[in-house]
């Protein structure tokens, strides 16, 4: 009896975490009003270690063929090679009193190359938080973070890197008895670029892009229907850059940005956010941006049928010198067929552009080549089943096929991939 009663509980409690964690991606529109959060945390979890409630996670991703594990570009011989990432996750939490919410969280990663032993690699994710109600009505939270990945931390880069986010945030918010919210937040984070195989300050990255961030926001959030919202947040940042022969890109930036949000669970789920931006480099000689960003993606289950949408637009700096930052654009569209209660195909696309203001000098074959207006196209086209293994859980088979172009030379790039994951959104 006591087994079967764990086995449901593992992934219960997996949703839930999956829940949590996509609240924490949402970013600036990320707000749940802190009773809505206690009474998740209340329903869902399953394992209990004295007062403290745990919530088990395992994800498995990537696992399988990669034809290009360096990116390389096309006219360098690609190296393939078998791979995986495995990623458990814990978190705890402990409720005091009906006001109060302590947090914590750990989450170690390794990322395994079957040849390409210098790609491998491990790392730790730890953060720890806390909220408080007061007074009824006064949502207090801090929370302090020490995450480390190895990915393609943005679009720009060639190869996978080492990055490291540590800082902290607090906020306070005014909530009243039906959900809507008022409030300011605080964040500080340090950005870090390593090398994966020398676990040293990558020589390309960490001179241009090691930094500062530091955040002040106001937001307001108005519930309607049962658990969705109307929002508005506006946004003042700072960007102060490490190392001296990076000092030019220092910079502050503005953001006002608005729209929806549909409930963390159910049919229809998802942000949809819309906003302007300006930022202006702290040295009159760079240009600067004002402009569209966007944060959307939504997720509507209709019947046997599954859409997924997403459009995200931003700027993020560059590491190249003479381009000092480029605009992001990226759109998805995805479509899940449910076949049969254990069975759905999935298929999905991902268009992005990246597009860089002013002249660009990037170097091939050892000399430099000044490239007017450069734009770079990336294509990511993914398709395969996925079988249910218990309630939201299932296993799923997957084919990519990555192309990237450019008008610049030296920064066209072909992947394809052939894999497995684990999924708890089935």
């Amino acid at each position: 009896m006591e087994r079967r009663v764990k086995t449901p509980a593992v992934f219960a409690a997996g949703g839930l975490a999956l829940l949590l964690a996509a609240a924490v991606r949402l970013g600036a529109q990320s707000y749940v009003p802190f009773r809505e959060e206690v009474g998740t945390i209340r329903q869902q979890t399953r394992f209990r270690l004295g007062p403290l409630r745990i919530v088990p996670l395992i994800r498995l991703s990537d696992v399988g063929y990669d034809t290009n594990v360096y990116f390389a570009e096309e006219r360098r011989q690609a190296v393939s090679d078998l791979t995986a990432t495995i990623s458990p996750e814990l978190r705890g939490y402990w409720l005091g009193g009906g006001s109060l919410v302590l947090t914590i969280m750990e989450n170690p990663e390794y990322v395994a190359y079957a040849r390409e032993s210098d790609l491998r690699s491990f790392t730790n994710s730890v953060s720890a938080g806390l909220r408080w109600l007061a007074l009824r009505r006064f949502s207090l939270s801090a929370e302090y973070h020490d995450l480390s990945h190895v990915r393609r931390y943005q679009s720009e880069f060639e190869h996978r890197i080492q990055d490291t986010a540590r800082g902290a945030r607090a906020s306070l918010f005014f909530e009243t008895p039906r959900g809507t919210a008022l409030g300011v937040t605080a964040a500080v984070d340090d950005f870090r670029f390593e090398d994966v195989t020398s676990g040293t300050p990558d020589p390309t990255y960490h001179l241009a892009l090691d930094r500062r961030e530091t955040s002040l926001a106001a937001e307001a959030y108005y519930r309607v229907f049962s658990r969705s919202y109307f929002f508005a947040r506006a946004e003042w940042s700072r960007y102060a850059f490490v190392h001296e022969i990076s000092a030019w890109r220092d910079a502050a930036a503005v953001e006002a940005s608005g729209g929806f949000r549909f409930p963390l669970s159910g049919r229809a789920r998802g942000t949809i956010r819309v906003g302007f931006k300006s930022f202006r480099p702290d040295d009159p000689l760079r240009q600067g941006f004002a402009g569209l960003v966007a944060g959307t993606g939504i997720n509507v289950r209709l019947g046997r049928i599954g859409i997924d949408l997403g459009l995200d637009r931003d700027i993020a700096f560059s590491y190249l010198e003479s381009a000092y930052y480029y605009v992001d654009t990226r759109a998805r569209a995805g479509l899940s067929l449910y076949l049969f209660r254990s069975l759905r195909l999935d298929v999905r696309g991902d268009y992005g552009t990246m597009a860089y203001p002013g002249p660009v000098e990037v170097w091939d074959n050892g000399a430099p080549v000044l490239v007017e207006d450069r734009r770079d196209t990336q294509w990511d086209v993914s398709a395969g089943p996925v079988f249910r293994i218990f309630r939201t859980a299932g296993f799923g088979l997957t084919y990519n096929l990555y192309r990237r172009t450019s008008n610049a030379p030296g920064f066209n790039i072909r992947r394809d991939f052939v894999g497995a994951f684990v999924t708890y959104e089935f």
